[in-house]
């Protein structure tokens, strides 16, 4: 590195060159040679894990120096100026806790919780929301809107539109696709798109209505029959295959699909459509139509396909209107009450860019923390998204700008593998453009990481720009910024191999078994990562080598609740408490030793089992119910089923502590839990190359290289263009229209350009052993050599596809010199723990409701009572402003509520001083338990000398003792916990009926 502390410098970093490194050698020279103050320092990456390996290389290098004369020579030579270790590492570690070293997220939520007020964030303190919260909470969200959509006949267009972007996938059940549908649209709105597709009217011009297609579709049909016997026909069959084509096209609907039936017959005339000139036809011989058909076959064409996309137009909008509708709840529920997820976080600090009215609050904002902070390190910047570069970029120009202030800029275009979700590595060019002039640019190429054999591979095959060019366009071939990459430690042997395997993919799998064998994996010390491309082919191979005797961990973590049969059965028991009616939830738990524990417990019957859960979940929390029904079988489970047990009951500990009710809530809580876990030497770590960026294995395995043409026109599902969003037609219609033919020749040149990117991950991983094994090509595959996938491109680098080792560099016996594990040493023994404290009771106000016959309320029930609370929390003063009620039944009936006069009162100031609070979370210590809950509105009046505790309830009751018998031990419960923080205050508790219409007090 020529300069590491250059002003303004941007460094394209390959794979294990060192980029970590740098950035600590960037701090530390910094710090310890210019005299920087570290709290001016702000250093981000996009993950916890990378942000703390930063500053642990940070503080490992400043302790090194000082202590090894050596080790400090070697970091003045990189850096270039004199440092004072010692008194350098004291300066960082006392600036730890202000010193930003942390994730852009975290930089963002940081940002808006100091400054929310300046950033138009007034409607309730800033509330960062995420994980299973997050999640619960927009699904509720969706579930309401699409509920009602679905009630008032307006999702038909919306429907269409999600069965389309699915057909053809494997998705397990509907409403996980139907949930990932939706956000990505939701994201796509909340970028910047345009919400009421206008934009699409000036993409596409006029169009005409689509139900012109059903009107004119059999004149044109009656013109086409009318050819067939002006055609001289080339060869028997023509004729028959000619009238089919008209069949198939006077049948079609709009919107039904691809016309894939027609054959090569209807791909001629689209294309004869498209290039012009006279028509000429193929089926086995070529035929001329004439004019006749010619003129037929345009105008037919030309109205289906602008009808067709007329039709998608339609669905685009249907789409983004459900999906604005739902963007507006999302802003009345959650961003105007200040919570928000990491999404919304970064589009408010992008907002600066929509409207001049932002742009001055940000200039607000920008001028404090410019004043704050000089030097900026962005690290894996080819992950950046737009939205997060629109959020950073002011404070970016600033301190480039600055004299006193720095810019350090890095990362590697070659491991762009997260555009999927918005990563853009373009950015990189626009970066080097907007800073042009003011911008030092420096490469990266030797690898730290890898062995010279391992990089032979990676060089022949990523350095052929022939084969790149060839198979995934020019295009690609010129964005794909090679160096050749050197071995930094060209004195460590290893090898690197290429097998093509015939056969299955069984018998890759059978391969692999055998190289793990032969290479000592789980008997060497030695590290062992099997790359994977999707997460159903890591579910197989983990398994295969669990049964195997390998000691497997899937992408560095556990899948308590789907990896074993303890997790799945108390995940599925939680599954039956929050839908009693889910049948196969309860035939797992049934067929599980907990059935016995549960029969024994509550007797026989569901609703009896059902309502005893229930009730223990309410008193012990989800935890302690679990723990109840655990620990008849504990003995008899191995310590594998223990600590799975053990991890979800721990989740749902963490889940009870944070004040969750609920069993549906609960069961979201666990759905997708993941537990973080080292692997250590002797283990083999399964996971997808995406999750295996930034980490390096001794020996990486290769089983799963794909082999499927890049692009897949099939994935391609939402066009895009300059100010306009489109959920595609058929792709022959797309070819008709310009727009789309450059939106979808854009798009394929990004899905070849990622693809690359991941294959040079994969092979990237390994220190010392990599072995690729690639499918051997079909023998039905035609044009073999020009098939655009990451194994062809392999197979024509390494120049073999016959069976067997097609490519060979380096020592095949390097991994005899590695030790052996030392599995007879001495174990440490576990020191003694002293004795558990058990887990504090909880308690919800609601559960000291009063116990009442029959069941509960119905679940259409309860949403109508959850909509009526929706909408006296929007009720403010109505002597100061009108409510804004839905028109709803729900809205109805509040609006009548509040015509009643003596309720009406309670919703008046009436010049009183006094302080709302909805919705108000109440969490305290009582009767030793710890209780949680939400009071429905509370009103502080006369200086905090009383309290008016409002709770909203559709019960239908007869008579006020009715309803008060069954929330007073509710009430009481909110009247004590308030009498700690208020003691001097006169508490008043009241229930307003929706069903009595007055207020009843308790």
């Amino acid at each position: 590195m020529k300069d590491i502390l250059a002003k303004n410098l941007l460094i394209l970093a390959s794979a294990g060159s060192g980029k970590t490194y740098q950035l600590g050698n960037r701090v530390i020279g910094l710090v310890g040679g210019r005299g920087v103050d570290p709290e001016r320092i702000v250093a981000l990456t996009f993950t916890r894990k990378a942000a703390g390996e930063f500053a642990d290389s940070v503080l490992s290098k400043l302790g090194g120096a000082a202590l090894d004369p050596k080790k400090a020579a070697g970091i003045v030579d990189d850096i270039g100026e004199p440092v004072e270790f010692s008194e350098t590492l004291e300066k960082v570690v006392r600036a730890l806790p202000r010193f930003l070293l942390g994730t852009m997220d975290g930089f963002f939520a940081r940002v808006v919780r100091g400054f929310q007020y300046e950033l138009g964030l007034t409607g309730g303190k800033f509330e960062l929301v995420q994980g299973p919260k997050l999640d619960a909470a927009l699904s509720d969200i969706l579930s309401d809107i699409l509920s009602n959509a679905l009630e008032g006949g307006e999702a038909e267009e919306f429907l269409h539109a999600f069965k389309r972007a699915t057909v053809g996938r494997e998705e397990r059940g509907v409403s996980e696709p139907l949930g990932k549908f939706f956000n990505a649209w939701h994201g796509r709105l909340k970028s910047g798109a345009d919400r009421s597709g206008s934009g699409l009217a000036t993409a596409f011009g006029e169009l005409p209505d689509v139900g012109r297609w059903e009107e004119e579709k059999r004149g044109f049909a009656k013109s086409l029959r009318k050819t067939v016997s002006t055609i001289e026909w080339s060869r028997k069959g023509q004729d028959a295959a000619y009238g089919k084509l008209i069949d198939l096209l006077e049948l079609h609907t709009i919107g039904s699909g691809s016309l894939t039936g027609a054959g090569k017959l209807f791909d001629g005339v689209c294309e004869w459509l498209q290039a012009g000139g006279p028509m000429v036809l193929k089926h086995y011989k070529e035929f001329t139509p004439g004019p006749a058909a010619e003129d037929a076959f345009r105008g037919m064409l030309e109205l289906l396909a602008g009808c067709e996309l007329a039709a998608a137009v339609e669905r685009t909008r249907a789409v983004l209107e459900l999906v604005a509708r739902f963007d507006r709840e999302c802003e009345r529920r959650l961003r105007r009450r200040g919570m928000l997820g990491f999404d919304d976080v970064k589009v408010l600090m992008g907002e600066w860019a929509r409207s001049e009215d932002a742009r001055l609050r940000r200039e607000a904002v920008d001028f404090r923390l410019d004043a704050r902070y000089d030097h900026w390190l962005l690290d894996e910047f080819q992950d950046t998204s737009r939205a997060e570069w629109r959020g950073m970029a002011p404070l970016l120009d600033e301190a480039a700008a600055d004299p006193d202030g720095t810019l350090f800029v890095v990362g590697d275009v070659k491991q762009a593998i997260y555009g999927w979700r918005g990563g853009e590595v373009r950015l990189f060019d626009e970066v080097k453009n907007h800073y042009s002039g003011n911008l030092e640019v420096e490469t990266m190429p030797d690898s730290w990481r890898s062995c010279k054999a391992v990089l032979d591979l990676v060089n022949r095959v990523c350095g052929d720009r022939a084969t790149i060019s060839d198979l995934f366009g020019e295009p690609a071939a010129d964005r794909w910024p090679w160096e050749e990459h050197v071995a930094a430690k060209p004195e460590l042997t290893g090898e690197s191999r290429v097998e093509v395997v015939e056969g299955k993919t069984e018998d890759r799998y059978v391969r692999m078994i055998e190289l793990m064998r032969e290479l000592g994996v789980g008997e060497k010390e030695l590290s062992c990562g099997v790359l994977v491309r999707t997460n159903s082919q890591l579910a197989v191979v983990a398994e295969l080598l669990r049964s195997e005797g390998f000691d497997v961990i899937e992408e560095g973590s556990r899948k308590p609740t789907v990896d074993n049969p303890v997790g799945v059965a108390l995940s599925q028991l939680v599954a039956w408490l929050a839908d009693p009616a889910d049948d196969f939830a309860r035939g797992t738990v049934r067929m599980s030793p907990l059935e016995a524990v549960l029969a024994g417990r509550f007797g026989e019957g569901d609703w009896k089992l059902w309502e005893g859960l229930t009730a223990e979940a309410g008193e012990l929390g989800f935890a302690g119910m679990l723990e109840a029904v655990i620990e008849p079988v504990w003995e008899s489970l191995s310590e594998f089923g223990r600590r799975r047990a053990g991890d979800v009951i721990g989740a749902l500990a963490a889940f009870d502590a944070g004040g969750g009710v609920g069993a549906r809530e609960a069961l979201r809580w666990i759905t997708d839990l993941e537990i973080p876990q080292s692997p250590g030497t002797a283990a083999v770590q399964v996971m997808t190359v995406h999750k295996s960026k930034g980490l390096g294995f001794d020996v990486v395995i290769l089983p799963e290289i794909e082999d499927k043409q890049v692009p897949d026109a099939g994935k391609f599902d939402v066009a895009s263009g300059d100010g306009w969003l489109l959920q595609n037609p058929a792709g022959w219609v797309r070819e008709q229209f310009p727009a789309l033919r450059d939106a979808e020749r854009r798009w394929g040149e990004e899905q070849c350009y990622e693809a690359m990117c991941v294959l040079y991950v994969a092979l990237t991983r390994a220190k010392r052993g990599l072995y690729v094994l690639l499918p051997a090509p079909p023998k039905s595959r035609k044009e073999a050599d020009d098939f655009a996938s990451p194994a062809n491109w392999m197979m024509r680098a390494v120049g073999g596809d016959a069976a067997g080792v097609v490519w060979q560099s380096g020592d095949g016996d390097w991994w005899r010199t590695v030790k052996s594990r030392d599995s007879d040493g001495e174990k440490p023994e576990m020191p003694a723990l002293v004795g558990g404290i058990p887990m504090r009771e909880r308690s919800t106000p609601s559960g000291e409701k009063a116990e009442t016959s029959g069941a509960s309320g119905s679940s259409g029930g309860r949403r109508f009572g959850s909509e009526v609370h929706r909408v006296f929390e929007e009720v403010g003063w109505l002597d100061e402003s009108t409510a804004s009620l839905p028109d709803s039944d729900a809205g109805r009936l509040v609006g009548e509520l509040l015509e009643v006069p003596e309720i009406r009162a309670k919703f008046e100031r009436a010049g009183r001083t006094i302080e709302r609070f909805v919705e108000q979370p109440v969490e305290c210590l009582l009767d030793g338990k710890w209780m949680s809950g939400i009071i429905d509105r509370l009103h502080v009046l006369d200086g905090r000398r009383k309290l008016e505790v409002i709770d909203f309830k559709t019960d239908a009751v007869e008579s006020p003792e009715e309803l008060r018998e069954r929330y007073q031990g509710q009430m009481e419960a909110y009247r004590k916990a308030l009498a700690m923080i208020y003691p001097d205050a006169e508490i008043e508790c009241l229930l307003l009926s929706t069903k009595l219409r007055k207020w009843v007090g308790v």
